[in-house]
């Protein structure tokens, strides 16, 4: 049994009608040190809290109303 290989990173998968290339999505491994969540026990590095989250579009609707 041969195992199938993995697609390019940058060669298109297929083409749509238009002739526009589609490109294969690409993420972070499960196992990747940097998808882990920091030593604080917070949220993983790049991202907020909910809290904060919520904090956040809080202020921005306040500062956003009418003038």
């Amino acid at each position: 049994m041969t195992r199938r290989s993995l697609p390019l990173p940058l060669a298109p998968l297929e083409y749509r009608r238009d002739g526009r290339p589609i490109y294969p999505v690409l993420g972070a491994s499960p196992e990747d040190e940097s998808n882990k969540p920091g030593d604080d026990g917070g949220a993983p590095n790049g991202s907020v809290t909910q809290e904060h989250l919520s904090r956040l579009l809080a202020r921005e609707k306040t500062q956003g109303g009418p003038p």
